[in-house]
């Protein structure tokens, strides 16, 4: 029961992060990637199918946010967005994402298709991560700052780790790329201030 409530709490934190950056997305507050948003819409999709066919369910709420969160912020990055149109790194995870479809159907395999959407997803978001290390002002460190209490929730809640359930592969993916941007948006702008305060 409790790992069902952390799960579910995992999904509702999640949306409630994706409502924050939407709403600063149409403030004008935030300047979402648009190749970035758009890919990870569609490899959202691959990874809650390829789950749920490899059984995995442990990541359902949150797999469910991130696939509505990242498809309304791409629709909304048409008008809000960036200014970069897709690049040659966007259309290689584009690629990359109808191929881990194909290597499904070629080897009957749901694990090689997550594992490969999961590598695509990651190719994806670096132009948030880069973006998080330029210019940090484009992106909203509460919702990301949330995201990663989500993940790290959802993370707890795998009942299964290390053994036929795959929902932990995921769940560790979540945790790490979550923290990356963490790390950029919140820690390094507060390390930065601490050693200009202690400089003067």
């Amino acid at each position: 029961m409790i790992i069902e409530n952390l799960e579910k709490i995992a999904g509702l934190l999640s949306l409630a992060a994706y409502g924050i950056y939407i709403i600063s997305t149409i403030k004008g507050e935030t300047k979402p990637s648009r190749s970035t948003w758009w890919i990870l819409t569609f490899v959202g999709i691959v990874i809650m199918w390829s789950s749920y066919a490899l059984g995995s369910t442990d990541n359902l709420w949150i797999q469910m946010s991130y696939v509505i969160g990242p498809g309304i912020i791409a629709f909304l990055s048409l008008k809000y967005g960036d200014n970069l149109g897709f690049e040659r790194l966007d259309w290689i995870c584009l690629i990359g994402a109808f191929f881990s479809i194909i290597l499904w159907i070629v080897f009957n395999s749901p694990l090689v298709a997550l594992l490969g959407s999961i590598v695509v997803d990651a190719i994806g978001l670096i132009p948030t991560v880069k973006k998080s290390y330029i210019n940090p002002k484009e992106e909203d460190p509460t919702a990301w700052s949330l995201e990663m209490f989500a993940s790290i929730l959802n993370a707890m809640a795998i009942g299964v780790w290390f053994q036929e359930d795959k929902s932990w592969i995921y769940a560790t993916y979540l945790v790490l790329m979550n923290a990356t941007i963490f790390v950029l948006l919140v820690l390094r702008p507060w390390y930065k201030s601490l050693v200009t305060k202690k400089s003067h």
